[in-house]
C-alpha cells in the first residue's frame, strides 16, 4: 500500500522537523538584542497564548483538508518567523515572530502524529505506534543534539548564523513533508467530513465524556509547566556555575543523546514502569530541580540529565495514551485540544517564571520550583483519584 512508505519517510522527517539549533545560545541572543529574562518568559507566554488560538482550528484543518498539507505550512511558518526574528530587533517585533511561530507549530502539532498513526492503523500495524514514534524521536534529538554543537560554534561566528541554518532545515523539513502520502481516515464521510464547526464540538464533546482523554490531559498541563520552566533555567544556571559559553553546545548535545537514548527506549521503559510511567516522569523533574537547588558548582549541571530522561519519555508516552483512545476522524482536532489545555497552562505561568528568575538567584528558584511542583503534582493525583475515577479502579494507560 503507497501509505506504508509514511513509516520511512517520518523517520527521514522528524530528523529535521524540529532541527532548530537555537536551544544552547537562544537565550544568549534574545539578551543581546536587549530583553530582560521577564520578558524572554512574557514572550514565550505569548506564544502560548497564540498557540491556544490556533491549535484547535488548525487541527481541523489537518483532519479535513489535510495532515501533509498542515506540515508543510508549519514548516514554512516556521522559517518565516526565524527571519524575522534575525531582521527584529524589539519586544514587539519578536512577538509577532512567536505569534506566526506558533501558528506554524500549531499546524504540525499532531498533524504528524495522526498521519503516521492513522498509517500504521491502515496497515493493521497501530501497535508499533509507540516504537516507532520513540524511534522518530530519538532521531529528533540526536539531530538536535549535533546542531547543538554546530550552534555553539556558529554563534560565535555570528550571533545570526544559528538562525539562518534552521531556516534552512525548515525548508527541507517542507521538501520532505511533501512526499507524504495521506492515509484514509476512519469514520470520515466524503473529501471533507463534518462540518467545520461541527468537527470542533464533536470533538470537544467527546473528551468531556472521556474519563480517560481528561484524566491525561489534566497531567500534562501540570507536567509541561514545569518542563517547558526547566528549559529556560538551563543557560542562567549554567552561567552561574562558571561553565564558558563556548561549551554550552556540548553539554546541550549530551542532553539530546540522553533524551534520544530514553526516547528509543520508551516502549521497554513503560512495561517496566508502568502504571506508574506518569509519576515516574514528575519525579524526574522534581529531583533535578532539588539537585539543581543545591549544587553550586558545574558538576551539578548533570542534574539536568534526569529533566532529559523525562523529555525523552513525554512525547511518546503522552501520545500513546490519546491515540488509544481517539477515533482516526477527530485525532488530530482532539491531540490540538490537548495541546491547547498544556499552552493555557504555560501561558498562565511562565511569566511569574520569569519574575521568580529575575527576584532571585537561580538556586532558590529551583528549590521553589520544586516545591510548586510537589504540591502540584500531589493535587492532581488527588483529583483524578476522586473525581474521575480512573486511577484506582481503571489505570489511564490501560
Amino acid at each position: 500500500m503507497e501509505v506504508a512508505k509514511n513509516i520511512k519517510i517520518y523517520k527521514i522527517y522528524s530528523i529535521f522537523a524540529e532541527l532548530l539549533i537555537l536551544g544552547p545560545i537562544l537565550v544568549l541572543y534574545l539578551i543581546a538584542k536587549g530583553l530582560s529574562f521577564t520578558e524572554i518568559m512574557i514572550l514565550q507566554s505569548i506564544a502560548a497564548v497564540a498557540v491556544v488560538v490556533f491549535e484547535v482550528p488548525t487541527g481541523a484543518v489537518a483532519d479535513k483538508i489535510g495532515r501533509k498539507f498542515s506540515m508543510v505550512l508549519g514548516s514554512v511558518l516556521w522559517g518565516l518567523s526565524l527571519l524575522i526574528y534575525i531582521l527584529g530587533n524589539n519586544f514587539y517585533v519578536f512577538a509577532i515572530a512567536e505569534i506566526i511561530f506558533s501558528l506554524g507549530f500549531t499546524f504540525k502539532s499532531g498533524a504528524d502524529t495522526a498521519l503516521i498513526y492513522d498509517s500504521l492503523k491502515t496497515l493493521k500495524r497501530e501497535k508499533e505506534f509507540q516504537k516507532i514514534e520513540g524511534y522518530a524521536r530519538s532521531l529528533t534529538f540526536y539531530a538536535q543534539g549535533i546542531g547543538s554543537i554546530v550552534a555553539g560554534f556558529a554563534y560565535e561566528v555570528n550571533i545570526f548564523l544559528p538562525m539562518i541554518i534552521s531556516i534552512g532545515f525548515m525548508i527541507v523539513t517542507a521538501c520532505i513533508s511533501m512526499g507524504f502520502e495521506e492515509p484514509p481516515i476512519e469514520g470520515k464521510e466524503g473529501k471533507f467530513g463534518v462540518n467545520y464547526i461541527e468537527q470542533i464540538k464533536e470533538s470537544g464533546k467527546y473528551i468531556l465524556g472521556h474519563e480517560k482523554i481528561k484524566a491525561i490531559i489534566l497531567y500534562s498541563m501540570v507536567f509541561f509547566i514545569f518542563y517547558r520552566t526547566g528549559f529556560w533555567y538551563f543557560q542562567p544556571y549554567m552561567e552561574s556555575v562558571n561553565i564558558p559559553v563556548k561549551y554550552f553546545g556540548i553539554i546541550f548535545f549530551l542532553f539530546n543523546i540522553v533524551a534520544a537514548q530514553t526516547s528509543n527506549r520508551c516502549y521497554k521503559i513503560m512495561e517496566f514502569t508502568k502504571p506508574k510511567t506518569l509519576t515516574l516522569m514528575s519525579s524526574l523533574l522534581i529531583s533535578s530541580f532539588i539537585l539543581l537547588g543545591t549544587i553550586k558548582v558545574s558538576v551539578g549541571v548533570l542534574a539536568i540529565l534526569l529533566q532529559q530522561v523525562a523529555r525523552g519519555l513525554y512525547r511518546p508516552v503522552t501520545r500513546k495514551y490519546m491515540n488509544k483512545h481517539i477515533p482516526s476522524d477527530k485525532r488530530a482536532t482532539i491531540l490540538s485540544f490537548h495541546s491547547l489545555a498544556v499552552n493555557i497552562a504555560v501561558a498562565v505561568t511562565l511569566p511569574f517564571m520569569g519574575l521568580l528568575k529575575d527576584n532571585s538567584n537561580i538556586y532558590t528558584t529551583h528549590i521553589i520550583l520544586a516545591g510548586i511542583m510537589i504540591i502540584m503534582t500531589y493535587m492532581t493525583a488527588r483529583y483524578m483519584n476522586k473525581r474521575l475515577g480512573v486511577i484506582k479502579k481503571n489505570n489511564i494507560t490501560d
